[in-house]
């Protein structure tokens, strides 16, 4: 009877250690399918620097030719104020095409060398700093989007829509 108890002991033992062993090991999850999803989303915001070139385009259009237009039906148009917020907007998207243009410099899809979990861990923070770059992109869009649309200018996005929410 009592080898049986300790028998019955040993076999509970085990069965709690196999099932803390096993609910303690969490499974990192696949370095192709992260670095997958940061291609992803680097493909999506390569399509806002296209509208954010195409932007930039119509604001400088908008800048060098059409406020002196615009200033003949609208007198009291500051066009000095216009080309400031011009410029301003500008900026913005070119600072966000240079940041991508880094980015893309830096990023390493290569693992070479590197174990799952290194891989894992770069991948996600090279997510970190691409979702990063589609706010700033989402950001500068929005503005020079409605900043043309004050001026009934059709801004890039209406060819296609941005949609950040997906990310």
């Amino acid at each position: 009877m009592r080898n049986l108890i300790k028998k019955s002991s040993l076999a509970v033992a085990s069965v709690a250690l196999c099932a803390a062993i096993i609910t303690g090991c969490k499974s990192e999850p696949d370095y192709k399918a992260v670095r997958q999803q940061v291609m992803d989303l680097h493909d999506k915001v390569m399509g806002d620097g296209e509208k954010a070139v195409k932007n930039k385009m119509v604001l400088d259009t908008l800048a060098k030719v059409k406020l002196k237009e615009l200033k003949l039906g609208k007198p009291d148009l500051d066009t000095t104020e216009e080309k400031r917020n011009i410029s301003l907007l500008i900026t913005k998207l070119t600072k966000a095409d240079d940041n991508m243009m880094d980015w893309m410099h830096n990023f390493q899809p290569d693992i070479e060398g590197k174990s799952n979990a290194e891989a894992v861990k770069y991948f996600q923070g090279e997510m970190t700093k691409i979702k990063k770059l589609d706010d700033e992109y989402k950001q500068a869009l929005d503005e020079s989007d409605a900043y043309l649309k004050k001026f009934n200018l059709k801004p890039a996005s209406e060819e296609a829509e941005h949609d950040h929410s997906k990310h």
